[in-house]
């Protein structure tokens, strides 16, 4: 029978208690129809994404959508034994920073084979669009050429078209980077914003939410969006709340202002009238982590008062960032340049030491301060090193090792730090509002894209959760984990259609053994896929089957103003 002729028949009732919603066999003249499906997934058990109680139940979807759910009759063109297996939502990144590395590999590998099928980037206040003629050069002179990247965009319509017109193995979504935006119309000084200016960011906000972005992010510990104030930021929001948006911020500190951060945030959101999200929410160094409870006492008290806030957060104890973030933003102003001039006039050179130890010693000691990329052939013995190891052979003084490498690297260095504890990823992970989201990128073991060291978060955030957090360490059973990652940044984004397993949803489904899922990836050998994911499925097609990558590049860009698909 012709696809256009089939009608969804809904039902309660199919096998097992929680089950929501299933269909009945097509039927006529009283007797049901064998059907032919695309897929048929057979003998899981399923996990619907809304924190339900698995069900045992068959899934069969015609082309894109999930056709009927309970026991099929029918054949398929392909057939997915799922016996002792769970099969629920294709995973939503929510905080991801897999960008430009999908034009680079657009099989995002290292994501799609730990089952994410959407990711949300364009975060910490940085996106792909607008691009300014300068910004567009800087991109093309150093992305572009390492990796044969053609930037020939300059708006988010560009962006979306190029990356259609490449083909992508994952679904797509952009936030505005608040960031992005203010360098393309204040520039890179630590100066405040004109009216005027406001008035011109907040067309790009307009023009971003109408080509399709999802929301407005901010990343106030990187420049030049530190340099807005409150206000300046919550008017942009207004404009992205305009379109039900939503304002994701990198706070402006998270470790001993963690608690100020947090307030300034809501607070930028009341303004706003907007949606909050805080990304990777955490409590950096040891004499922080008590702030946890406080915050967490801050952020229920304005959802209690009918604020939308919801937060997300990656289960390691290290964060990713580069190793200008080690001074205060006053000393990054005015971009690289500047940066690196300051690190060489003594006047400056004194109180950038000073900050950079205070730092260092909130984290611990200089062990807890990790390379993990450089740009020069003669330094790459240092990635994936910590400092205190690097300067014991010299013994040159840390902060010396770390000035001298930022001057040579012309400030373009990437590190880890080892500022969490496993008690501190525990108390944030069980909240009821915080979901799962990796930071990271996209990578792959093999290609230009394996010459970095990354955080293990890009390769192994979603099966960590299910394997050590809930598995082993059952912080939360299986459909909350489940939940935490599907139906939960689902209903954060507004993104109908996918996040939940039901008919009529979008087929992006994961199929994984819940007794041998976990993660491989580590500090020192990252480019490590995860175990345990036996398939995915992104659009209704096989991307992974038995672990493998299909090669199928059936991702989609999802614009806002199009519902979201």
């Amino acid at each position: 029978m012709d696809w256009t002729r089939r009608t969804f028949l809904r039902s309660t009732g199919i096998a097992g208690a929680g089950a929501a919603v299933g269909a009945l066999p097509l039927m006529i003249d009283g007797c049901a129809i064998a059907q032919n499906y695309d897929v048929i997934i057979r003998g899981g058990r399923v996990i619907d994404g809304t924190g339900a109680p698995p069900v045992d139940a068959d899934i069969a979807i015609a082309e894109d959508r999930i056709v009927q759910i309970g026991p099929v009759s029918g054949t398929g063109a392909k057939t997915i034994d799922a016996s002792g297996k769970i099969v629920c939502p294709g995973f939503i990144d929510i905080h991801s920073h897999t960008d430009l590395s999908l034009l680079v590999d657009p099989k995002a590998e290292s994501k799609i084979r730990q089952g994410v099928t959407t990711e949300v980037a364009g975060q910490d206040g940085s996106s792909l669009a607008p691009l300014t003629e300068d910004r567009q050069r800087s991109l093309r002179d150093g992305y572009g050429r390492r990796y044969g990247v053609d930037i020939g965009w300059t708006d988010f319509t560009g962006l979306f078209n190029t990356l259609e017109q490449q083909g992508i193995g994952v679904n797509f979504i952009s936030l505005a980077g608040q960031g992005t935006i203010r360098g393309h119309v204040v520039g890179y000084e630590n100066i405040p914003a004109s009216a005027r200016q406001i008035d011109t960011m907040k067309a790009l906000v307009d023009q971003a939410m109408s080509e399709g972005a999802w929301g407005l992010s901010s990343g106030l510990e990187y420049t030049p969006g530190s340099f807005a104030d409150e206000d300046e930021i919550a008017e942009l929001g207004r404009v992205a709340a305009g379109y039900s948006g939503f304002y994701a911020t990198h706070m402006r500190n998270e470790d001993d202002y963690l608690i100020e951060a947090v307030s300034e945030a809501i607070s930028t959101a009341r303004k706003a009238e907007i949606a909050l999200q805080i990304a990777h929410f955490k409590a950096s160094g040891r004499r922080n982590r008590e702030k946890v409870s406080v915050a967490f006492e801050m952020i229920e008290q304005a959802v209690g008062e009918g604020m939308d806030i919801t937060l997300d957060r990656y289960p390691y104890i290290a964060y990713a960032t580069t190793l200008q973030n080690l001074f205060p933003t006053r000393f990054r102003a005015g971009g690289a340049e500047a940066f690196l001039s300051r690190l060489q006039t003594p006047e400056t050179l004194s109180l950038m030491k000073q900050a950079a130890i205070e730092k260092v010693d909130m984290l611990g000691d200089w062990s807890a301060v990790m390379i993990t990329s450089v740009g020069r052939a003669e330094n790459q013995d240092y990635v994936g090193r910590r400092v205190s190891e690097i300067v014991a052979r010299s013994g040159q003084d840390p902060f010396d090792f770390v000035r001298e490498l930022l001057i040579a690297e012309n400030g373009s260095v990437g590190m880890v730090g080892f500022g969490m504890s496993e008690e501190e990823i525990r108390s944030v992970l069980t909240h009821p509002l915080v979901m799962v989201a990796s930071d990271g990128g996209a990578a792959a073991d093999y290609g230009p894209l394996s010459e970095t060291r990354p955080h293990p978060r890009y390769y192994g955030t979603f099966p960590r959760v299910l394997g050590k957090y809930c598995r082993e360490d059952r912080l939360f059973d299986l459909p909350t984990a489940v939940h935490k990652m599907t139906g939960m940044p689902a209903r954060r984004l507004g993104l109908s259609g996918r996040g939940t397993i039901d008919v009529g949803q979008v087929a992006d489904l994961v199929v994984f053994d819940p007794d041998s899922v976990i993660d491989r990836a580590d500090f020192m050998n990252p480019h490590q896929y995860a175990r345990g994911i036996d398939s995915v499925l992104v659009n209704g097609t096989v991307v992974i089957e038995t672990g493998e990558h299909t090669g199928a590049l059936t991702g989609r860009v999802l614009r806002k103003q199009a519902g979201g698909d």
